[in-house]
């Protein structure tokens, strides 16, 4: 809302109350004639003054405007109702946020039983753009076109948000509207997320490093739900709400198809319940208030889940009172305090804005030793962060930082260590294998690899896991060949060394991907003239794999002959298999290309939703003390 209709909704909103108080029916005699289906000007004249007298801070004049607004809005109510009663036509009020300007509100006529297709199709007609870049949004969710009003619970007088792209006429000649952008947006993250191996930039990690496990399916769809809310939270910082809240809401969708305990425990749901509910602020919508209410409340029970009432959860983890996470609590106390004002809670929004200007203060950064730690060569985010935590003291938030980086990075070391682990040996993540026990087990002398697979195949039990690498080390080691892939740089190496490509690859499997021992293979072998036995062995069986992976009931030599005995050409399944190859490289060098792009403006720091300037919520809080008439 822009200023002037902040201060009118802050005169209705009081004038309401007050009617409410009194039982005033401002649609019935004396206010409201129905006989001339007018006003009656002299009696809200009068009831103007009166509540002048009680609100002396409210004009008279403002009084009997915000009076005359309610009366209106009563009647076009009564007269909405009673044509829906007659005709089942229901009246949807309309709200189309613009940024930089007042947003514009405008009743819609619509069956609800209609596809909210006809509704998006008579709004862009009303706003005068193409349906294709309308969005409707309604309690929270965005409206599918293609299902009724009323199955998407969408009834008579409510109310609906319309998110339009106005382009300029630069942006015209761009590609894609916001709404393709949501829908590319969603359709190159399931490609990434399909594609595992280049998926790195979504795995599941804590703020801390530490790698997550999930089963297959809910780790894709949790996956799905953080993608998309790190596209909505690059749109937000560039301050394009209407992408950000739609990818918020679709982020939205699917975190409600999870069914892990885990959105119990992390904060991630709630930081997108707050932040949804920050976009509505920003673009102007108070009337998403229900909606906005609901987040908040589940906002502040995961808080208080996640770091403890008070903060006294990340305050044991993390050893300091002010915890840079408190900035996220002042965005969460403003929006309630936005919303207490709204619902005319003045009291409880008084003291909620007292609460955010207390917190304010003591979040505020000093510029100087900001500037200091910038010199030194310290990230902005990390060091406001740590000059927060710190209260601007700047060695300790050198050596915060300092800690910070260091837990950061052991942790890594320790989920890229544990994912290596499982790719060696062809573990999925489901099923966590317990590194420590795997270090206690290679600590005793055993391969790290062994190791593994035997907590792997004993379900993390430390003596069964080790009374298996005594007794059954040629079993496990089977095993372990039979999902092992030879490395490509040992297989390199050994191929330099003069050994054939395929023995090459055959002993690093068997070795486990041992280079010293392998190299003692294949020497022993050609010092015992066993080297051409072992070399026919290895292309009979590459070629017996071959032969039973081919669709055809033959084998095909390599090479077809001409009459005349010379190379035709290569063979079909050779052409197939380059054609296969070369099919492979172009589908992998498109997924590095949509990687790079998908990727580009999404923040790789961990803590970077911790790092909000706070420059909006200062001029918001003003902007309500001023309305409240607070000092």
């Amino acid at each position: 809302m822009t200023t002037t209709e902040l201060e009118d909704e802050n005169y209705v909103i009081q004038i309401r109350a007050k009617l409410n108080e009194k039982n005033v029916k401002l649609w019935e005699l004396p206010f409201y004639n129905p006989s001339t289906l007018g006003p009656s000007e002299p009696e809200l004249e009068k009831l103007a003054k009166s509540f002048h007298e009680e609100l002396s801070h409210v004009a008279t004049a403002d009084c009997l405007n915000a009076l005359r607004k309610l009366q209106q809005n009563a009647l076009d109510r009564l007269k909405s109702k009673d044509e829906f009663t007659r005709t089942g036509v229901a009246t949807l009020r309309v709200r189309a946020p613009t940024q930089g300007a007042a947003n514009r509100h405008f009743d819609v006529k619509c069956k609800t039983a209609d596809p909210a297709r006809e509704l998006a199709t008579l709004v862009a007609a009303q706003v005068q753009v193409d349906v294709g870049r309308i969005k409707l949004v309604s309690a929270g969710k965005v409206l599918q076109l293609d299902r009724t009003l009323a199955e998407q619970n969408v009834r008579n007088g409510a109310t609906v948000m319309a998110l339009v792209l106005m382009q300029s006429a630069e942006a015209a000649q761009q590609e894609s509207t916001t709404f393709d952008r949501v829908h590319k947006i969603r359709s190159d993250a399931e490609k990434i997320i399909d594609a595992n191996d280049r998926s790195d930039f979504l795995s599941l990690e804590d703020q801390d490093g530490n790698a997550l496990h999930l089963p297959k399916a809910e780790k894709k769809a949790l996956l799905m739900a953080l993608t998309l809310y790190e596209k909505g939270k690059a749109a937000l910082r560039k301050e394009n709400f209407e992408e950000a809240l739609l990818l918020f809401l679709e982020a939205d969708s699917d975190f409600r198809l999870c069914n892990s305990q885990l959105l119990n425990v992390v904060d991630n749901y709630a930081l997108l319940n707050l932040d949804i509910a920050w976009t509505y602020l920003c673009l102007k919508n108070i009337n998403q208030l229900p909606d906005a209410e609901q987040r908040l409340r589940l906002c502040e029970d995961k808080f208080r889940q996640s770091y403890g009432d008070n903060m006294r959860r990340v305050t044991a983890i993390k050893g300091t009172q002010q915890c840079s996470e408190k900035a996220l609590l002042l965005r969460l106390h403003l929006l309630k305090a936005v919303l207490f004002f709204h619902q005319n809670k003045r009291e409880e929004a008084e003291i909620m804005f007292q609460v955010v200007e207390t917190e304010l203060q003591s979040l505020r950064v000093d510029d100087g030793a900001l500037s200091t730690l910038l010199d030194c060569g310290f990230e902005l985010t990390e060091s406001r962060i740590a000059l927060r935590a710190c209260s601007n003291n700047l060695e300790t938030a050198i050596e915060f930082i300092n800690s910070r980086r260091e837990t950061v990075t052991a942790n890594e070391k320790k989920s890229k260590r544990e994912r290596d682990i499982y790719k060696r040996i062809g573990h999925s993540d489901e099923n966590r294998i317990n590194i420590e026990l795997v270090d206690r087990l290679v600590e005793m002398g055993f391969s790290e690899s062994l190791a593994a697979v035997a907590l792997r195949k004993n379900d993390n039990d430390l003596v069964e896991a080790l009374n298996d690498l005594q007794s059954k080390p040629d079993s496990l080691k089977t095993e372990l060949a039979a999902a092992i892939e030879p490395c490509l740089k040992l297989t390199a190496k050994l191929v330099d060394l003069g050994f054939h490509e395929d023995v090459a690859k055959a002993v690093l499997k068997q070795t486990l991907n041992n280079f010293d021992e392998a190299v003692e293979i294949l020497v022993t072998a050609r010092e015992n003239n066993e080297y051409d036995s072992l070399l026919a062995t290895v292309s009979m069986e590459s070629s017996r794999a071959s032969s039973s992976s081919s669709s055809s009931s033959s084998a095909e030599p390599t090479l077809a002959t001409t009459e005349d005995g010379c190379p035709a050409g290569p063979s079909r399944k050779k052409v197939k298999n380059e054609a296969k190859s070369d099919a492979d490289a172009a589908k992998k060098e498109m997924m590095d290309i949509l990687y790079k792009s998908f990727s580009k403006d999404i923040d790789s720091n961990s803590e970077a939703y911790l790092d909000l300037p706070l420059v909006e919520e200062a001029t918001i809080l003003e902007q309500y003390k001023k309305l409240l008439n607070m000092k």
